[in-house]
């Protein structure tokens, strides 16, 4: 870190190093000496206890009882809420897993709000020593992206796509005839009669079509994930939720997920196929120092794969209740996931660290009712927001991975723009291929200029929220036609 910045400027013309003297310039400009340094890195186990500790509850701890629903008892954990009994298509069974999976949790809140406290805490001091202005600029600093751009992503999604939520949740309960929702009831399907199982074998096959405009170089390494497996599908007992993808350079990827046989496995799925599809076609085009990509558009290969299963999906059929059917899964199984659920935690975040910025501390009634206000201030009159409901911070463990959960909907601007280039474009293909085997060899806003996607201004973010707000009236249309 000592080296000349002569030295780094001649080394960063080397192409296989870009990525590697951009963050080694970044690091060297808060650089705090050679015996400081070691003795954080030393201090390395001791910075990510917070986080460990968090795992080890979340996987170990945290036990659901079993709850009753019409006279039959049902078993609950973290994976079969989550992927099954949230978006059940019986109130009564959301209701009770619901009240079961949110007391499991509550058992815990004090040691998690323990936990997450010593992890902001330690992120603000390394920000202190290291001379950034705030815990924000130095969180941001390695996306190499600014403040302005994390502020605009959740500003404008809370106050301009928070409508089309609503809008899209007042008709999913008036299509079910709910006289409220809940929020027990927010991942209800629109048409849960519509909601088919399905088989390891039958989510393959809709992934290998899904991929199929991106041409024969992507899907021959699509296949091999059925082939070679590369997934583990087992839901076992303490296995954590969601779907997890790992990359060791330049042999083959690994994805982790827990298969339940609804259609939103196939979502995640192809979510995990497309971060790892990414890491096989920039490790094969990049070194070793440049294949990661930033954080900051790290969710924008998932996602973007996640569009093109609904676009399957939609167009496989021209009856309205099918198209319905793929344009509420678009919504519900990507965006509401990404710039919702993941927004919402890093509007979440922003009070917070806001709070350690100016000194001051909480315990898990505070971080309770920070999450109550995140969720009134967004649903609005749209959803009942209760006690249970603000436990949601316990849930998701991207608050000790930085300000990572703004990413997930900064990516999937990214991700949008790629989709409706590939949609408008005959290189958009190609374009995206492109823009995968580039890795972290570009900053993001070079990156995305390869897709003609300018996210130095908003345009990119109005775009994708009219487009999300143009899929809403679509339902509705549908829903009229269908008489509903």
């Amino acid at each position: 870190m000592a080296a000349d910045e002569e030295v780094l400027d001649r080394l960063g013309e080397l192409p296989h190093l870009t990525a590697a003297i951009r963050q080694a310039k970044i690091k060297k400009a808060h650089y705090l000496g050679a015996d400081v340094e070691k003795a954080l890195t030393n201090l390395g186990e001791v910075f990510y206890s917070p986080q460990d500790i968090y795992t080890k509850m979340r996987a170990g701890d945290f036990e659901m009882a079993d709850f009753e629903a019409h006279g039959k008892t049902y078993k609950n954990s973290f994976v079969t809420y989550e992927n099954f009994y949230q978006n059940h298509e019986d109130a009564e069974v959301r209701e009770k897993s619901f009240r079961s999976f949110s007391e499991g949790l509550r058992k815990h809140q004090n040691t998690a709000a323990a936990a997450y406290l010593a992890q902001v805490k330690s992120e603000k001091l390394l920000a202190d020593m290291k001379g950034y202005d705030s815990v924000f600029d130095y969180l941001l600093a390695e996306q190499e992206v600014d403040r302005v751009m994390f502020d605009r992503q959740i500003d404008l999604i809370m106050k301009d796509f928070a409508p089309v939520a609503q809008r899209y949740l007042k008709h999913v309960a008036k299509v079910n005839g709910l006289e409220k929702m809940t929020f027990a009831d927010w991942k209800l399907d629109l048409d849960s009669a519509l909601n088919p199982e399905v088989t390891i074998d039958d989510a393959y096959d809709l992934v290998m079509k899904s991929v199929e405009p991106l041409g024969q170089e992507y899907c021959q390494e699509v296949a091999r994930y059925q082939e070679e497996r590369w997934v583990d599908f087992a839901a076992n007992s303490g296995k954590d939720s969601g779907g997890y993808a790992a990359d060791p350079y330049r042999v083959h990827p690994y994805v982790l997920m827990s298969w339940t046989g609804r259609l939103s496995d196939v979502y995640t799925l192809i979510h995990e196929i497309g971060h790892s599809g990414q890491f096989i076609f920039s490790d094969n085009h990049q070194s070793y120092f440049n294949a990661h990509m930033s954080t900051y558009y790290v969710e924008a290969p998932s996602t973007f794969n996640e569009l093109l299963l609904s676009d399957y999906l939609e167009n496989q059929s021209n009856d309205p209740r099918q198209k319905r059917f793929a344009l509420a899964h678009r919504l519900t199984d990507t965006y509401f996931h990404n710039f919702i659920t993941h927004l919402l935690e890093a509007v979440f975040q922003r009070k917070v660290y806001t709070l350690i910025e100016e000194g001051e501390t909480f315990g898990a009634s505070k971080l309770n009712s920070i999450m109550k206000e995140v969720l009134t201030d967004f649903w609005g009159d749209a959803i009942e927001i209760d006690d249970d409901a603000t436990l949601t911070w316990m849930r998701q463990a991207h608050y000790y991975m930085g300000l990572y959960s703004y990413t997930y909907s900064a990516g999937l601007v990214i991700s949008t723009a790629g989709y409706l280039h590939l949609k408008n474009s005959e290189t958009g293909a190609e374009d995206w291929l492109n823009l995968l085997k580039s890795g972290g060899s570009k900053t993001p806003l070079e990156s995305a200029m390869i897709i003609g996607a300018d996210i130095s201004t908003d345009k990119p973010l109005r775009d994708t929220i009219q487009f999300l707000s143009d899929t809403v009236d679509q339902i509705i249309a549908y829903s009229a036609e269908l008489g509903e």
